[in-house]
């Protein structure tokens, strides 16, 4: 996480250490995409993020303006004052009865270019007017520097990284090497340094799924061994090819010399060379060479084979690889060309049908509930780590056109992927819908999206079989209720003189639905399911209700029939019982019929 002062890094110090940032990234080359171009994803696996999108304004700037570097911070709120341009950002609009926050300041500057672009920013950079887009995942690295604001010496971390790209650039080409030139003069820090060396290393790299209108790249950067500088290496996907990263570099051999496909830093191999990285004269292996291996030798991997199978079924790629994925492939060509609807199922995975479907087994109680929670301080073998997860701030797919700049979507789902309605955003509008770009997580507040849809999610996780199918009926009907309404939208794109003002309109339009569903669906699901029944047939003059039951397995492992030790014991008390009747009977036969021998005649 990244702080503004050295106060912030002290108090929240701790509760970092708890739960790290973690996300999942795909992209997809412009053949592998029935949209013909490039697509991008990210979720946003944050427990603590500000989960606001907010729109960012093109900008005039004075000549010879600096241009301030700020701090990241992820929770919120990520950036006080209204220096960046937007209003959603402005004390103002904070909310009373908290912190009593200042402005943000900066802890930098560079120089200012005249004009930069207008995006969308959540936590990270999403995309600019001129249709780049970025996805994120942090990455394991081996080297780990400080900021300039904390006794280090490097000025940039990724987010303020993005945020410049999508400023002043409008290929992913260019933004890359931007991004590699900042980092490389400035210097480059990961996302925790203040913790112990395992800590930092887990947040010391970083990668970005760069894409625009016909390219799509994954960049890998990481500190270098002075503090001062940046290691990175960034290679072009395929074009009928997906790629993913879920929290691992990715990118193994690399051939600079190809400047098509790669790009890299100046010190890519000297670096490291000098901390005997590599030797200089086996292959050199960018992933093996400057990844750090998690301790969860499969948290990354597994994501990586099962958005690998899921897209390509007949792929032959075992679940078990080492901490590299040195037998992965950079990238897969799938089976058919996938949509953004196609993506939206990829994050909402839990491996479903799997032997590590997470909505099976002890864990995920009697109605199959996904969720795995953090176990807390306690050391043991790790649950599965699926690509939804509940801890999500938001997730989103990005689509863009040639035919139209102004026309490129981010689909976009507050809160986690399963319990989410995407809703589709254009970057190019002037404002985003304060259902978005507003609330936070200090206070639930039923006008903002975020929490309407963790209502639903919390809601529907305790009874998760049930529940579920319902959330996902309502979820493909609206999703394509809104793939239709972007297609009239593009017709209209042609008749009218004032596209940006429709699309504005457009967006908030459809987050209203968007919220007004959800806020139904959770009065239905409460209606239907609750206190253990299931309630149908309500046209009916008695409605239905019947139990929901729980299955024999979890039954028995709550201790619902007595264990079979004291099945047995019980077992042969009985039989003991009825023994003795017996004998004791049999006893009493005989004693009367002696009795009966021996009276006396009178």
């Amino acid at each position: 996480m990244r702080f503004q002062t050295l106060l912030f890094v002290a108090i929240t110090a701790s509760a970092k250490r708890v739960e790290f940032d973690r996300c999942t990234a795909i992209i997809v080359g412009a053949q592998a995409s029935s949209t013909g171009t490039p697509m991008t994803t990210q979720t946003n696996d944050c427990s603590s993020c500000d989960f606001r999108l907010v729109k960012i304004p093109p900008l005039q700037h004075q000549v010879n303006a600096s241009r301030p570097v700020w701090p990241a911070v992820q929770y919120f709120p990520r950036f006080v004052g209204t220096a960046r341009g937007s209003i959603e950002y402005s004390q103002k609009l904070l909310p009373k009865g908290f912190y009593n926050w200042s402005d943000t300041k900066p802890v930098g500057y560079i120089d200012q270019v005249a004009t930069t672009f207008g995006y969308v920013e959540g936590v990270y950079g999403l995309m600019n007017d001129k249709q780049l887009a970025f996805g994120e995942s942090t990455c394991n690295a081996r080297l780990w520097s400080k900021p300039i604001y904390d006794g280090g010496h490097a000025l940039f971390d990724i987010v303020e990284l993005s945020r410049i790209a999508l400023e002043r650039t409008s290929t992913a080409r260019d933004a890359i090497k931007l991004m590699g030139s900042l980092a490389e003069k400035y210097g480059y820090y990961g996302g925790y340094w203040s913790g112990d060396e395992e800590d930092n290393l887990s947040e010391a790299g970083e990668t970005l799924t760069v894409t625009d209108t016909t390219e799509g790249w994954v960049f890998h950067i990481l500190p270098d061994d002075t503090g001062a500088s940046a290691v990175w290496v960034a290679e072009k996907v395929p074009s009928n090819h997906i790629a993913v990263i879920a929290n691992a570099f990715v990118i193994h051999a690399v051939n600079l010399t190809d400047s098509d496909s790669f790009l890299g830093s100046s010190n890519l191999y000297d670096v490291a060379k000098r901390n005997n990285f590599w030797d200089g004269k086996t292959m050199f292996d960018f992933t093996k060479v400057y990844g750090h291996p998690p301790s969860d030798p499969w948290y990354s991997t597994r994501r990586q084979w099962r958005v690998f199978t899921l897209a390509n079924p007949s792929l032959k790629l075992s679940p078990n690889t080492d901490a590299y994925g040195s037998d992965y492939p950079f990238s897969i060509e799938p089976l058919q060309a996938l949509s953004p609807h196609d993506l939206m199922r990829l994050q909402r995975d839990h491996y479903e049908g799997t032997a590590y479907d997470l909505t099976k087994g002890p864990a995920a109680g009697p109605f199959g509930n996904p969720d795995r929670y953090d176990p807390g301080v306690y050391d043991g073998i790790p649950y599965e780590r699926a690509i939804s997860i509940y801890r999500t701030s938001y997730s989103y797919v990005t689509t863009v056109t040639k035919e139209n700049a102004n026309a490129s979507v981010v689909w976009f789902g507050p809160y986690a992927p399963h319990a989410t309605l995407y809703t589709p955003i254009y970057p190019a509008a002037l404002t985003l819908p304060p259902q978005l770009s507003r609330g936070s997580l200090l206070a639930y507040n039923a006008s903002i999206t975020f929490w309407t849809n963790a209502l639903v999610g919390n809601t529907a996780a305790r009874f998760y079989k049930f529940a579920h199918p319902v959330i996902e009926a309502v979820q493909l009907q609206i999703e394509a209720y809104f793939e239709k309404a972007l297609q009239q939208d593009a017709v209209v794109a042609t008749n009218t003189t004032n596209y940006i003002n429709y699309i504005t309109n457009q967006s908030s339009i459809y987050v209203t639905k968007a919220q007004l569903e959800f806020t139904t669906l959770f009065a239905n699901l409460m209606t239907r399911f609750h206190d253990g029944y299931v309630f149908s047939n309500f046209s009916e003059l008695i409605p239905g209700v019947e139990p929901m039951g729980a299955p024999k397995w979890w039954l028995k492992e709550t201790g619902y029939y007595p264990p079979k030790s004291t099945q047995i014991f019980v077992l042969f008390a009985w039989v003991a019982i009825v023994l003795s009747a017996a004998i004791g009977f049999w006893f009493g036969q005989r004693s009367t019929k002696q009795q009966r021998g021996y009276v006396h005649l009178k």
